[in-house]
């Protein structure tokens, strides 16, 4: 009897969940570089690129502008060709707490500002290869934050359509 018989998907050929891959490239040594987007139905489709062997995770320009497909894939181009990181396989998802804390921690950020910040689920982009869970995962989060911590993050109807919309909400400011 084999003492590993559960096999583990490859690195070449996984897709993480909530994700659409579109290109992989080849790191030095091996590692494996995504390009990828969410799975959401929203026109103006954002990607970004995950290294597979290192922590790099990219999803803006150099500019600081949101990433097309073609400047995703310069980026992963450019990582793959420095990068000197093994193939590490896949990364095992983090627990509901972990990836909720992942979530929180991104919201946290938006805090710092003077006037509150609307969240788009493309802001969750950059973190669907660490997250590895589905929209409506992401929403239910969302929906939950909301509801334990309101002076954090709010929720009101979409102003058009089905659905919600958050809004992280500044440190109050004495």
């Amino acid at each position: 009897m084999a003492l590993f018989t559960r096999p583990a998907p490859a690195p070449d050929t996984w897709t993480p969940e909530g994700t659409l891959v579109s290109q992989r490239y080849r790191a030095l040594e091996g590692a494996t570089v995504l390009v990828y987007t969410a799975d959401t139905d929203r026109a103006g489709t954002r990607y970004a690129v995950a290294c597979l062997g290192c922590t790099h995770r990219a999803d803006r320009t150099a500019a600081g502008n949101v990433m097309k497909e073609s400047e995703a894939a310069l980026s992963a181009n450019d990582h793959a060709a420095t990068c000197r990181a093994v193939p590490r396989g896949v990364p095992a998802p983090p627990s509901d707490t972990e990836a909720a804390k992942l979530i929180r921690t991104r919201l946290w950020a938006r805090r710092y500002g003077s006037a509150p910040h609307r969240v788009r689920l493309s802001d969750f982009t950059v973190l669907r290869v660490d997250l590895q869970r589905s929209t409506d995962w992401i929403r239910a989060v969302l929906s939950d934050t909301a509801e334990s911590d309101p002076g954090f993050l709010a929720a009101a109807p979409a102003g058009f359509g089905q659905g919600t919309r958050f809004t992280v909400q500044p440190f109050a400011r004495p």
